[in-house]
């Protein structure tokens, strides 16, 4: 059974391959922790907005009376962003890579991992059940 071309599929998979992709430059930044004058990397925060516009199409609200408003209410920022973190220390090579501040970005992200393998599963699951199938445990 295949379920590709699902919007809801496509973006778990994006968010999938985003936490892939985010483990190997934390872990990167480990491993270099003796490297003399490495700078810690990150990746820029998964934007679902920019996410989500690139697989839905802009959908209309449906109205059945010229009578009816159109639904053009200004959106407010649901929550507030944050500025980038500089580490302030140092070692004596230059080196910028705090461990602890690492291995809490590298649990975080095995956290959202889980959570968005957890949802493609349940995901699968409604499908096969809808279809007769057995889902999996």
């Amino acid at each position: 059974m295949t379920v590709s071309g699902l919007k809801l599929n496509d973006m778990l998979e994006a968010k999938m391959a985003y936490d892939a992709e985010r483990q190997k430059v934390l872990a990167q930044n480990i491993a270099s922790i003796d490297s003399p004058g490495y700078q810690a990397q990150d990746l820029v925060p998964l934007n679902f907005k920019n996410v989500l516009s690139t697989q839905t199409s802009k959908v209309g609200m449906a109205v059945t009376s010229d009578m009816h408003m159109n639904g053009s209410k200004p959106r407010t920022q649901r929550f507030r962003s944050e500025t980038a973190h500089n580490t302030f220390e140092r070692t004596p090579t230059g080196n910028t890579i705090v461990v602890e501040e690492q291995m809490m970005k590298v649990a975080q992200n095995a956290t959202d991992y889980q959570m968005t393998t957890s949802l493609y599963k349940k995901i699968n699951n409604l499908f096969k059940e809808a279809l007769g199938l057995q889902p999996s445990a």
